[in-house]
């Protein structure tokens, strides 16, 4: 007969059932098992390139962010943009900084017919931004509690789908007629 700390010291390294036999419950080992390791192993071991597996890289900071939305601002469907903002108020500092950004030459670039309005006031407005668009519609983006980075992204958001890819002609010498050799000139002898 077992009592209940053996057959605990046995349950550790076998397993025990009980055999029920008459009135009384006897605790009997049926089955030793043993500690052996398993014979295969499903952890992957080598060192090989899966997709979308392992190191990513470090998180990008807000300011990378921002000028990754920069490379990608294009102002082709804007006819004109309006600047509003008063410089007394404590939260217009985004505003400044996102136009600062918003005119450098490559921004420009992408729409050399827009036209730049800044208004500066001083009757504590919230900062806003008005983009009116080609196609007559405005797009207000009221910049009071918003960073240079979510203002980038909603200009961005809303803008990006509008631009319309151009495509380039390219006429050959042949085509515009210059390359045709056109009317021999006789020479005279």
């Amino acid at each position: 007969m077992l009592n209940m700390f053996q057959a605990a010291r046995l349950a550790t390294h076998r397993l025990i059932c009980p055999v029920i036999s008459g009135s009384e419950t006897q605790l009997q080992a049926a089955v030793v098992l043993s500690a052996a390791a398993p014979q295969k192993s499903f952890v992957r071991t080598h060192l090989g390139y899966i997709p979308f597996e392992g190191r990513l890289g470090r998180k990008l900071t807000n300011k990378e962010l921002f000028l990754k939305e920069l490379k990608i601002a294009n102002i082709q469907p804007v006819k004109k943009i309006t600047y509003t903002f008063d410089p007394i108020r404590e939260d217009f500092q985004s505003i400044r900084n996102f136009m600062y950004f918003w005119n450098k030459p490559k921004v420009l670039e992408t729409n050399i017919k827009v036209v730049i309005k800044t208004d500066i006031v001083d009757d504590r407005r919230e900062p806003v931004i008005n983009f009116e668009l080609t196609d007559g519609r405005n797009l207000e983006v009221r910049t009071g509690n918003l960073t240079e980075l979510e203002i980038a992204r909603v200009v961005n958001y809303y803008l990006l789908p509008l631009v319309k890819e151009e495509v380039a002609q390219t006429e050959t010498k042949s085509a515009k007629g210059a390359g045709g050799g056109g009317a021999a000139k006789k020479r005279k002898k």
